[in-house]
């Protein structure tokens, strides 16, 4: 897997998630059922990312970092007040649908 396969923005089907393996589909092209908030990941070219997670008043807000490519389907997000320096594993990915892991 190459780091320009994950580009783009992924929203959290979190009605998917199958235990430690949490679902993103494409934020602009997947009908999501309604919810009070979704965290949302963009992947940009050059390694930036925007994250994006309910407010407490369920408006999005915008955290910035960056990503990078570990190798073996691992990418490290850094920057973001929440999680900084966290490393996800990609378990799947598809043009319609990417699962992750926390490590």
């Amino acid at each position: 897997m190459n780091q320009a396969s994950i580009q783009g923005s992924w929203t959290h089907s979190f009605e998917e998630d199958q235990g430690d393996v949490q679902v993103y589909r494409p934020t602009h092209s997947f009908a999501f059922p309604p919810a009070r908030g979704r965290d949302t990941l963009e992947f940009g070219e050059g390694g930036e990312l925007i994250k994006q997670v309910p407010g407490p008043d369920d408006r999005p807000r915008s955290l910035r970092g960056n990503w990078t490519a570990l190798g073996m389907n691992r990418f490290r997000l850094e920057g973001t007040m929440d999680a900084p320096g966290q490393v996800i594993e990609v378990v799947e990915q598809t043009t319609s649908v990417l699962k992750i892991r926390k490590i």
